[in-house]
């Protein structure tokens, strides 16, 4: 895995600038290229938080339209509460009788780790435990550090915050807005606006104009839910969930994806559709390798995929 920024947390929040000038830069350094100046009281899309040797560093985005502008010091900025911290991190409930885990058979909690696939198999875990791993305290380590490293969770707290953040908005909500504004464009003015974006931003506006009226009201989520249920394994491997929370929001997250799509193949593409939306850098960097582990689980006999029907009664 390609490592990222140390990342305080994934969040849904705006923040308002409360100094005269403030640099953008088009990476987490002060000696990195400054891509614009925003002025006192400017309105931007506060995406992560992230920490490195250099300070705290704020993901910005402009807020109409939304496209991403690059890294501010966050003491630059006063921010409102992030959508996804002041949500409650209730954990969603198995409808039915009761809520505890245990009224789910074994297919059923098969189906929700076959959901998150492509990242276990890319990860080269295991397809058929909660954990993916043996859990060994050297494991947990390993887990926690790789944690921190890619979605800034520290604690339980986090996980449940970035969870919600997932649940509530992921990267669904930026792939809509673009969408439904790129979409709309003539070639021409879709062009035009390529020449001002860099090639992170020209990628993700490429990809939502591609692919928005393709997917309709299915969007990214398979990619949102599909990572959510990874982020729940990993939490239980290193102890921030118990085994019952984990697997009552595996199941929520199943149900959604299964409600959604309409195969195993629909997921994985739409997975492979937000990846690339997520990261140019990542997907030039291992994107043939995942559509590989794609096609692997297609056409593998022994693959989740292929052992567990799509149409599975998660109820």
């Amino acid at each position: 895995m390609l490592l990222a920024p140390r990342c305080v947390s994934a969040q849904d929040a705006r923040g308002t600038v409360n100094t005269d000038s403030l640099q953008v830069y088009r990476e987490m350094s002060i000696q990195s290229e400054v891509v614009s100046v925003l002025t006192r009281g400017a309105v931007v899309g506060v995406n992560l938080s992230i920490t490195n040797a250099e300070g705290s560093w704020c993901s910005v985005s402009s807020v109409d339209p939304p496209a991403k502008l690059g890294f501010v010091h966050c003491n630059g900025l006063q921010r409102q509460a992030a959508a996804a911290t002041a949500a409650s991190p209730d954990i969603p409930l198995l409808q039915g009788s009761g809520s505890s885990s245990h009224l789910l058979n074994r297919a059923q909690k098969e189906w929700g780790l076959a959901a998150s696939a492509l990242l276990t198999e890319l990860n080269r875990e295991h397809h058929d435990t909660l954990a993916g791993v043996t859990i060994t305290e050297e494991r947990k380590i390993h887990n926690r550090q790789r944690m921190e490293t890619w979605w800034g969770i520290q604690s339980r707290q986090d996980l449940l915050n970035t969870l919600a953040w997932l649940d509530e908005t992921g990267h669904r909500r930026m792939f809509a807005a673009l969408g439904e504004r790129v979409s709309q464009m003539e070639p021409e003015e879709f062009d035009k606006l390529l020449t001002h974006a860099d090639a992170e931003n020209a990628n993700s506006l490429r990809i939502a104009r591609r692919y928005y009226r393709k997917l309709g009201e299915q969007s990214l989520v398979a990619w949102d839910y599909a990572r959510y249920i990874s982020l729940c394994r990993e939490g239980y491997s290193v102890g921030y969930l118990s085994e019952d929370e984990a697997w009552q929001r595996i199941i929520y997250a199943a149900r959604i994806l299964q409600r959604t799509f309409g195969s195993w193949q629909e997921l994985g593409e739409n997975y492979l559709i937000g990846r690339e939306f997520w990261s140019l850098a990542q997907t030039q960097k291992d994107g043939q390798a995942m559509r590989t582990i794609y096609s692997r689980l297609l056409s593998n006999s022994n693959s989740p995929w292929n052992r567990i029907p799509w149409a599975l009664d998660l109820e």
